[in-house]
């Protein structure tokens, strides 16, 4: 097969190999276990055709000349089976189970150094056992290796922006330099910003290749194929084979645009994490029209059965700017807004909802329900679940026009640049309470 990369060789796994017959049916596989490296010829093997059903049965079925181990984890972990050093385009699938009754799980070919194949098995318990099939790509057959061991990535801590794991959970920022990020293979990164008409953002993501090949992809938040990787709807891309990617898009419409960038490894590369550091110019300024970047979207449904929407946008001209909205919310029932310095997904269980401003870490919410003046944004929803301003702090009927100053101790102000993160809470029918989702808005 083809090879569209220049991959660099991986971290040697430092296990002896050992030699011996190894069987090609799936009815006798050969018993190992623990970690180690197994040696192994698959020149006499014949083509089984076994697949194991599940999402990766077509690759399973077409490994040629196929030999099988019956593995038992000794020691729990996430683990990393490959046939890297092998001496052929290898082909690998590992099946949960025992013998031609396991599923299977995971299916690989050219994922390992070159032509070699690599496949992830996470969150393995000890005892548990699994079928490995491995044999050629096409034609290929001879002298394999099959190495077993656990992920180094699964020691690696997180950052700070985690859980940001996929475009409803993406972490908003702002323009600026960040450092230290960690991304896996089984677990990607995911940024919200927004961007103004006719804006052009510019993301850098620095990194080495030899600790594992990263790539990026711009997309539009709205798209229902953010977070899905390389595809023909994204806005804009960073791959290549080098140290470091750049990306820049500009947004040609006529009103501002929620986008997400997404951050994986590469699954050729042979490493399963890496670090990087994540640089954006461009973005925010938004004015006009929808703005903000959801979370905890969408909320626990309120007692009509729907959950309760955010919305935001600019141009109140009023104090921020900012004007919020509610809606789908439960008739002759009130609610006010709240703030908060970062957002919390999926948050803390309060009521029949969550709370999804963070109170961890220095971060702190504040409620705009303080009598008599800017801070008050209490309001009653109408029998089209729209929440009414009660208070007169809106320059509409409806939702409330934010004020610079924030209701949290020390009475911090909304400057440019900064960013905020939203929530509506509200009482059920019934007497019991929710939430809507969040918005998170820069200024």
């Amino acid at each position: 097969m083809v090879f569209q990369r220049l991959l660099i060789p991986a971290l040697t796994l430092g296990f002896a190999a050992s030699t011996f017959a190894q069987t090609d049916s799936c009815t006798s596989p050969t018993a190992i276990s623990g970690v180690g490296t197994h040696a192994f010829s698959t020149t006499a093997f014949t083509t089984s055709g076994f697949n194991g059903g599940g999402t990766c049965a077509a690759g399973a079925s077409s490994i040629n000349q196929d030999g099988f181990f019956q593995w038992t984890a000794t020691a729990a972990g996430d683990y990393v089976i490959d046939t890297n050093t092998s001496g052929f385009d290898t082909k690998l699938s590992v099946h949960s189970g025992s013998a031609c009754g396991a599923t299977c799980l995971a299916y690989d070919d050219d994922g390992g150094i070159g032509l070699q194949s690599l496949v992830l098995v996470p969150g393995v318990t000890v005892g548990s056992t699994y079928l490995i099939q491995v044999g050629g790509y096409g034609t290929a057959s001879g002298q394999a290796v099959l190495n077993i061991g656990l992920d180094p990535c699964s020691a690696t801590s997180d950052d700070a922006f985690e859980n940001n794991d996929d475009c409803s959970t993406a972490t908003p920022l702002v323009n600026g330099t960040y450092t230290g990020l960690v991304v896996k293979k089984t677990d990607k990164d995911h940024y919200a910003f927004c961007l103004a008409a006719g804006a052009t953002v510019t993301c850098d993501m620095l990194f080495a290749t030899g600790s594992g090949d990263l790539d990026f992809i711009l997309w539009d938040a709205s798209d229902v194929n953010c977070g899905s990787g390389y595809g023909t709807t994204m806005l804009a891309n960073g791959f290549s084979t080098t140290d470091n990617e750049n990306l820049s898009w500009t947004n040609t419409g006529t009103s501002s645009i929620n986008l997400v960038l997404e951050v994986n490894v590469w699954t050729g590369t042979p490493n399963n994490c890496n670090t990087y550091d994540l640089v954006i110019a461009g973005a925010g300024g938004c004015t006009g029209g929808s703005t903000g970047t959801p979370f905890c979207n969408p909320m626990n449904p309120n007692s009509t059965g729907a959950s309760t929407t955010l919305t935001g946008s600019f141009g109140s001209g009023v104090g921020s700017g900012l004007h919020l909205e509610a809606s789908s919310g439960p008739p002759n029932q009130f609610g006010y807004f709240l703030i908060g310095t970062a957002s919390a997904t999926p948050g803390i269980a309060v009521s029949q909802g969550r709370l999804c401003l963070s109170i961890s870490g220095g971060n702190v919410f504040g409620r705009y329900n303080v009598p008599g003046g800017s801070l008050n944004s209490v309001g009653l929803f109408n029998a089209g679940g729209v929440l009414q301003n009660v208070v007169g702090t809106s320059g509409v009927t409806s939702g409330y026009d934010v004020p610079n100053t924030v209701p949290i101790t020390g009475s911090p102000t909304i400057v440019a640049g900064s960013t905020w993160h939203f929530q509506l809470w509200h009482r059920e029918n019934g007497g019991a309470s929710n939430f809507s989702n969040g918005l998170s808005v820069t200024f």
